[in-house]
């Protein structure tokens, strides 16, 4: 089967683009929908590894608040087919910069050259080895108090200090709760309640803390290898470095949401949404302008 055909009809094993989106999250889908509508030939690489894979709703985003992760990007889809764009599910395992673009290589063998290439891919949390935490992740264990402070304001919720940073996140807790205690993630041995919710916090002396929620401060580590094969250039943590626009040091390459938003800029798919809104504007007019030019069936 080949995976560039949303229909699955037979292609040819060979393609050509003009813009190459690695990432079908908010930054990526919002790339895609804008450049489509733009009138250009686009082809989304998404390998469906997803950071709100696990998550039950996002918030802030208007129209949209409360909506699982999964439905919005099941309607991205559905809305960027009807302009045309194609989506590859298989990973790229490849890329080639030339003079013209780039060659981009999938699992399945199947070769693309694309004109420009957006890198939407993210970043990943690096939860502590907790027993309780990875299947509470989105649920009742969370990162950022602005996307789920609302929903567990004046109760007790546990701050888990696993990175810098966590007693700033307890400070920006407060303004929901004041019930909010800081314990260090070697102190932790589980978290516990019924299902995926959660009731307490167990601490390695014995003891226990109450709390509706934990909020983590890990590392966060950005899924930037595309970006680096290609020559741009990152960040002493890996995150992309790009300009205003999310264009890199890599001229036919632009970078959009968290992949190039190192701390503190926050993290928020209404955020990623309109990187990847400002990287496809730019980009059309880097097509019309002239610096790039699309690429010939």
């Amino acid at each position: 089967m080949n995976h560039l055909n949303p229909d699955h009809t037979p292609t040819a094993p060979q393609r050509r683009v003009d813009v190459m989106i690695v990432g079908g999250g908010p930054a990526g889908s919002a790339a895609a929908l804008v450049l489509a509508r733009a009138r250009h030939r686009v082809l989304v690489a998404d390998d469906r590894t997803y950071r709100n894979a696990a998550v039950e709703a996002f918030h802030g985003f208007p129209t949209r608040d409360h909506t699982p992760p999964a439905e919005f990007r099941a309607d991205a889809r559905r809305e960027l087919r009807s302009y045309g764009v194609t989506f590859a599910s298989d990973a790229v395992v490849g890329v080639e910069a030339h003079a013209t673009g780039t060659a981009i290589t999938f699992a399945d063998g199947t070769r693309v050259d694309a004109t420009v290439v957006v890198v939407a891919t993210g970043v990943s949390d690096e939860l502590p080895p907790i027993d309780g935490l990875a299947c509470r992740w989105g649920r009742s264990a969370f990162n950022c108090p602005f996307c789920d402070g609302w929903e567990h304001r004046d109760q007790p919720v546990v701050v888990i200090d696993a990175a810098p940073g966590a007693d700033h996140l307890a400070t920006l807790l407060r303004s929901w709760t004041p019930h909010v205690t800081v314990v260090d993630a070697e102190q932790v041995v589980a978290l516990e309640g019924a299902g995926t919710t959660l009731e307490r916090v167990v601490l390695r002396d014995g003891t226990s803390v109450a709390a509706v929620a934990a909020f983590v401060k890990a590392p966060v580590t950005p899924r930037s290898s595309i970006a680096g094969a290609l020559g741009c250039r990152l960040d002493p943590d890996g995150f992309v470095v790009t300009d205003a626009t999310g264009r890199t040091t890599n001229p036919q390459v632009w970078a959009a949401g968290d992949v190039r938003r190192a701390a503190p800029s926050p993290h928020q798919v209404v955020l990623a949404a309109a990187d990847g809104s400002a990287a496809a504007i730019a980009i059309h007019k880097a097509f019309i302008d002239g610096s790039l030019q699309a690429v010939k069936a």
